[in-house]
């Protein structure tokens, strides 16, 4: 008679991520889990007491890092280079944004993503409020991006007949019309953090002048 694969929660939390990258995370369950690791999935409470947990483990798992801190790079930058990156990898896997988004006070990885925002925030000057809801604002457009797109993905085609039917309502849907018809995700979310953090920027020069 085979043995039991071994496993621990590191590898649970691999398959698990693995199972979410290939089927969305709605897939994460402990019976898709076990077929993954192919073991039952009794086996798997002996590393997750419930489902509930297991979705933690494996959203912990997709938690992408933000750089560490570096002469070469100022805050600003750090900022921008995690919300880049992290959209990226949360592009990887469909609907975990929406499940940060509900639970990322109970993830540890995501309050060490969100520790490491606070940090960049006060290594440019800004603490209390600012620092926070400088990190906010990065963390929370971010995950709101990676669910708009994960939306569209589920989305039908855009025919936007309302535009047709009714003209003269929206004459600037109309005029910028090829960028509605077709969403221009990563076009978009460039251009739209660039601002955020100008923007931010301005916040604190206004706030020390």
């Amino acid at each position: 008679m085979a043995r039991p694969r071994s496993f621990d929660a590191d590898s649970l939390a691999v398959a698990g991520l693995a199972v979410a990258r290939r089927d969305g995370w709605a897939a994460v369950t402990l019976r898709a889990v076990a077929d993954e690791l192919g073991v039952s999935p009794m086996a798997l409470y002996r590393v997750a007491n419930d489902a509930d947990q297991l979705r933690r483990r494996v959203a912990d798992a997709a938690a992408p890092p933000v750089p560490g801190p570096s002469t070469a790079a100022p805050p600003a930058e750090v900022l921008e280079r995690w919300a880049v990156a992290a959209h990226a990898e949360l592009g990887r896997t469909p609907g975990l944004a929406g499940y940060v988004v509900a639970h990322w006070t109970e993830l540890p990885a995501w309050l060490d993503l969100v520790e490491a925002l606070l940090a960049a925030a006060a290594a440019d000057g800004r603490d209390g409020t600012s620092a926070v809801a400088t990190a906010n604002a990065v963390f929370a457009y971010v995950l709101a991006r990676a669910q708009l797109r994960d939306g569209l993905a589920a989305a039908p085609a855009r025919r936007l007949a309302p535009l047709r039917d009714e003209p003269d309502r929206y004459p600037h849907l109309r005029r910028n019309r090829p960028e509605f018809a077709r969403a221009r995700v990563d076009e978009h979310f460039r251009f739209g953090l660039a601002a955020l953090l100008a923007g931010l920027d301005i916040v604190m020069v206004e706030r020390d002048s």
